[in-house]
């Protein structure tokens, strides 16, 4: 692990993009492309509502929440934050049960390992060994590739190159483990 002091602000938002918590609610309607969801309680004025936001409501893209929930159905979102004293869940950090237990697993810090899946002029996208089937869930930015200026990424790695780095973050929401190769160099 990489050992240098962190910028007091670079941690805070750090801190602001670790996995929250994850809540059992109810969809009770939509807010325009919103999904307003019961957070439980005994009686029906004794119930909190929170909001689904309609860039937080699935990884897939979608016309209107409706396509993805019914009103009375039960899921699964995850804590994160309060907007105007209304708590704001995500459901998309909850849509893949498997791609959430690996990422939640995943610390800044720790090295992984992967094979290089595409290289591209703005970074790299690597397949990281225990993730799930189907996903590539690893990226490389090109400020992350090495200490020294590059041309392009291809300069550095290529598709199916075995590489190991330093995990920068690991991402439940967009479903994304950001990756360091200079971190380790």
């Amino acid at each position: 692990m990489s050992d240098f002091v962190r910028d007091p602000r670079l941690q805070a938002l750090i801190d602001k993009l670790e996995p929250g918590r994850v809540r059992r609610v109810t969809v009770a309607g939509f807010d325009g492309a919103d999904v307003l969801v019961s957070l439980g309680g005994v009686g029906e004025e004794d119930r909190e509502v929170g909001r689904i936001p309609e860039r937080e409501v699935s990884i897939r893209r979608v016309d209107h929440p409706s396509e993805v929930f019914t009103v009375g159905q039960q899921i699964e979102a995850e804590e994160i934050g309060r907007r105007q004293g209304q708590l704001t869940l995500s459901a998309r950090a909850c849509e893949n049960p498997d791609l959430r237990a690996f990422l939640t697993a995943i610390r800044p810090g720790d090295i992984v390992s992967g094979t290089v899946a595409g290289v591209h002029d703005f970074g790299v996208f690597l397949h990281l060994d225990g993730e799930p089937d189907g996903l590539c869930t690893g990226f490389v930015r090109v400020p992350d590739l090495r200490w020294s200026w590059i041309g392009h990424p291809s300069d550095v790695v290529e598709v199916g190159q075995r590489i190991t780095g330093e995990v920068i973050m690991s991402e439940t929401r967009d479903g994304q483990v950001a990756v360091s190769l200079k971190a380790l160099l």
